[in-house]
């Protein structure tokens, strides 16, 4: 913000005449003279918008406060229930060549001139104009971590454009319908998807949206909204709120105020996708960009474009798309028919390719001839039957349908249909980048699109950027992010900067644990559930829990893999354990996730003998969690938590890395080094993330446990975080006289 502010104070408001410039007659004190006019006009201009928004802002709270007082007794929320089945049906539906008539044409072309000439039409003049283009925009993976950054603005101001004038911060917070949505007809979806389409099927209705005008734009309603949205700094809720309070839809209007912004706080899926970013208006040209717990950034975009379908799925589909056939067949125009039939036989095709693969290798890439070989369905024109889908918003139409049909809650968050739908939408959109390959997970074969080469979708973003800054807690190992992000930046034009934690060094150690007992720890898949190792493990959380106070979190590989130690434990070391620390397990349900917490964290607080917490990587507990203080006073680390290496993702990601490496004149053990590095890092990150969650503030202490002979290697301890590496501690005495002595000192 402070870059900001001194870039438009001598960038932006210095502007001079290139004629004058060129015109080498023309007097200094001219030159001087038309420039001081422009800096006084612009500062004129921002001083008299600041002096608006506080007006504005102002009244806004006073009436709002009057509005409230009187509608507490008369607000009543009226609920309608739709019995009309016609509300199911989609408009008449014609492709490009089928049921166009010249009369349907002539129509669609008046309608066309009309939009244009409203979009000629003088628009109402707004206050100010933001002269400089250029914008900072913030991105994270959840709105509560948004709402953080929005919390942590508020607490700061920065120097103004101009001397002698302040300057509020103009920060927009942007969402989805699923924040911002006022209406209760589209909130009531299950998901995002339904919310999408039951909005765009609510504006193309005869009464339109309530809260939204039909040239929002233009309306005086949104103008006040957008105003209001700059006049402080607002979250989320804030902007859901406001929408509500001024009866206007906060999902639109914001876009109003977006060229207005220095800041724009935006989820991850809006800043990576350009569809997204051309509809919200958002140039990214020449502005800063920031990717906040970039450590999920590869991922994020990998899971954004990929996909996967079963014949379980396949089937519940066609069923569904039939009985919606047979029901309004007589209702539905010939172009709805025939693309819902063309529907219907896409997923015949795909159930009996999928069905005459079952024993297929997981990971064995699939050409998109073999999927229609033998049959007429490549005939299918996907791209007309996508069209088709968006502007009829039929899956909307089919879900609201079934949800009243049927007797079994439609709860999912991403329904069968929409699922499907989108799959098909990635044979429109074959490239190098994405590959179809099979996988198989609980002896289920799946047909499964992924996204192998993010740096295709990332590439827009860093070529028009002027600065792309990834940060993050726990990002090493960093090579990551070089090689399959941005590869084709110069490596001068990249910075790294890494800095030690803010605790003192004494505050932590870090012991990596060989063995216990004289057995040797090491948790590979083959070596994992030996019985003397379990016996050794279990002793070595036994005599932590003797030393270490308050509470200990300790993270396993899976789920799977944890159920197998505690069962094994069962009878033998777990009772024991439970003497000294209350047990509590990380629950696979995310939804109970927050009840365990609160649980554990009642004991540790209400008692003295304090708790330990099982947890599991890649688990709800190792990201996102703050163990602060007592909640975790040691974090161990149970062996090295390698993602499945049979799995289709892994096995297709390693064979598209070794190609690449090939293709680019590499050698064979060049190829398998990448490709394994690649793998090995995964985990690395995975532990990084995990074992980070006990240090929180500057006068924490913590001692974490690495549990496996690997993490001696120095490959692998190369690949912890920097703060975590310095604390590595070879110990000179046995390991439980160390964590003894540590918490004496400490405490």
């Amino acid at each position: 913000m402070t870059w900001l502010r001194n870039y438009k104070k001598n960038n932006t408001f210095h502007e001079t005449n290139e004629e004058e410039e060129e015109d080498d007659d023309e007097p200094e004190w001219v030159k001087k003279a038309y420039q001081s006019s422009i800096v006084n006009r612009s500062k004129s201009k921002l001083k008299e918008y600041e002096q608006h928004l506080d007006e504005i802002e102002e009244n806004y709270t006073k009436n709002i406060r009057k509005e409230r007082a009187l509608e507490e007794n008369l607000r009543k929320k009226r609920k309608t229930v739709e019995s009309d089945e016609s509300s199911y049906l989609p408009d008449d539906y014609h492709s490009d060549t089928e049921g166009t008539t010249i009369e349907d044409q002539n129509s669609a072309i008046t309608k066309e001139i009309h939009r244009l000439m409203q979009k000629a039409e003088p628009q109402n003049e707004i206050s100010y104009v933001n002269e400089c283009p250029v914008k900072i925009y913030y991105s994270s993976r959840t709105h509560s971590q948004l709402n953080q950054f929005s919390s942590q603005l508020r607490l700061t101001n920065f120097q103004a454009s101009f001397d002698e004038l302040e300057e509020r911060t103009k920060y927009l917070p942007l969402g989805s319908r699923k924040q911002l949505c006022i209406n209760d007809k589209v909130r009531s979806k299950k998901n995002d998807q339904s919310m999408n389409d039951a909005c765009i099927d609510l504006q193309r209705g005869p009464n339109g949206c309530e809260y939204l005008p039909k040239n929002y734009m233009m309306s005086n309603d949104t103008k006040e909204f957008a105003d209001l949205s700059l006049a402080k700094i607002r979250d989320i809720e804030d902007l859901a709120d406001l929408g509500m309070n001024l009866k206007t839809c906060p999902y639109y209007s914001i876009r109003k105020g977006v060229e207005l912004t220095e800041i724009v706080s935006l989820p991850y899926q809006m800043i990576f996708q350009d569809t997204t970013r051309k509809i919200l208006n958002l140039d990214i040209k020449d502005s800063i960009i920031i990717i906040d717990e970039a450590h999920n950034i590869i991922d994020v975009i990998t899971s954004m474009y990929s996909l996967k379908i079963t014949v379980d799925q396949l089937t519940k589909v066609q069923k569904s798309l039939k009985t919606y056939l047979i029901k309004f067949l007589k209702k539905l125009n010939s172009g709805n028919r025939i693309n819902l039939l063309k529907l219907i036989k896409i997923c015949q095709i795909l159930i009996r390719f999928l069905n005459c693969n079952q024993d297929a290798k997981p990971g064995d890439e699939i050409k998109v001839e073999d999927i229609f070989k033998d049959s007429t369905g490549d005939l299918v024109n996907i791209h007309k039957l996508d069209q088709f889908l968006s502007k009829t918003k039929i899956a909307y139409k089919i879900e609201s349908y079934l949800e009243k049909t049927e007797n079994e809650t439609r709860s999912s968050s991403n329904p069968l249909l929409f699922t499907i739908i989108n799959f098909l939408k990635t044979f429109t959109n074959l490239s190098k980048e994405g590959k179809f390959f099979w996988d198989k997970s609980n002896n289920v074969i799946s047909l499964n699109y992924m996204l192998l080469d993010p740096s295709a979708v990332f590439k827009e973003i860093v070529d028009q950027a002027k600065c792309v800054i990834l940060c993050g807690g726990t990002m090493e190992p960093v090579s990551d992010y070089i090689d399959y992000l941005f590869p084709q930046v110069p490596k001068n034009k990249i910075t790294k900067f890494s800095c030690g934690h803010v605790i003192p060094k004494e505050n932590l150690k870090v012991f990596p644990v060989q063995e216990m007992n004289g057995t040797q720890f090491e948790f590979s898949f083959e070596k994992r559930t030996n019985p003397s190792q379990l016996t050794a493990l279990g002793e070595f959380v036994l005599e932590t829990c003797k030393r270490v106070p308050a509470g200990i979190v300790i993270f396993f590989p899976s789920y799977k893999y944890l159920d197998q130690v505690l069962e094994y434990w069962k009878n033998g070391v777990l009772p024991r354990i439970e003497s000294y620390k209350s047990i509590f397990k990380e629950p696979s349900d995310p939804s109970k996730v927050e009840q365990i917490l609160s649980e554990y964290s009642n004991v540790i607080q209400s008692n003295n003998k304090g708790a330990i917490l099982f947890s599991v990587v890649g688990g709800k507990m190792s990201e996102g969690i703050n163990f602060s203080d007592d909640l975790a006073r040691a974090v161990i680390m149970v062996g090295l938590p390698y993602p499945n290496a049979y799995s289709g993702e892994i096995v297709a990601k390693k064979k598209f890395i070794e190609n690449s490496v090939l293709q680019n004149g590499g050698t064979t053990s060049q190829a398998s080094e990448k490709s394994r590095n690649y793998y090995e890092n995964l985990c690395m990150r995975a532990v990084n993330q995990s074992i980070g969650r006990s240090i929180r503030h500057i006068n924490d202490y913590s001692i974490i446990y690495l549990i496996d002979k690997r993490f001696q290697y120095p490959r692998i301890q190369n690949k912890l975080s920097q703060w975590v590496r310095e604390r590595i501690v070879t110990p000179n005495k046995n390991i439980m006289e160390e964590t003894s002595e540590f918490f004496n000192r400490v405490r």
